[in-house]
């Protein structure tokens, strides 16, 4: 038995939407023994990220922006700020309806 969803005419199309990737690697940190007697040994430490535009129309989709270095969250949310902006941009011009073909009016 597995589970299936069938729902799918009650979806949101998204027009457009980021698909994002972080790199990351372990650092050993030195902790103590916490009430629980869980000692944390080691923390992901984020040293970049990979960031792309994805929607069907192709005129507004990008390749992905990478960046690695320092401040990798800072960089990230200016990306996305910049990409919000953008994006609302898109969304929110309003064009013309092409008229109904004859068969359809």
């Amino acid at each position: 038995m597995y589970l299936k969803f069938r729902g799918h005419n009650k979806q949101y199309f998204l027009p457009i939407y980021l698909v994002c990737d972080f790199e990351a690697f372990l650092k050993l940190i030195d902790s103590e023994a916490s009430a629980n007697s869980t000692r944390i040994i080691n923390e992901h430490e984020i040293s970049g990220f990979a960031c792309h535009r994805v929607t069907r129309f192709t005129k507004h989709q990008t390749d992905p922006t990478v960046y690695s270095g320092p401040n990798v969250m800072e960089k990230f949310h200016e990306h996305l700020m910049i990409e919000a902006e953008i994006i609302n941009n898109i969304l929110t011009k309003n064009h013309e309806m092409n008229p109904l073909p004859p068969n359809l009016q």
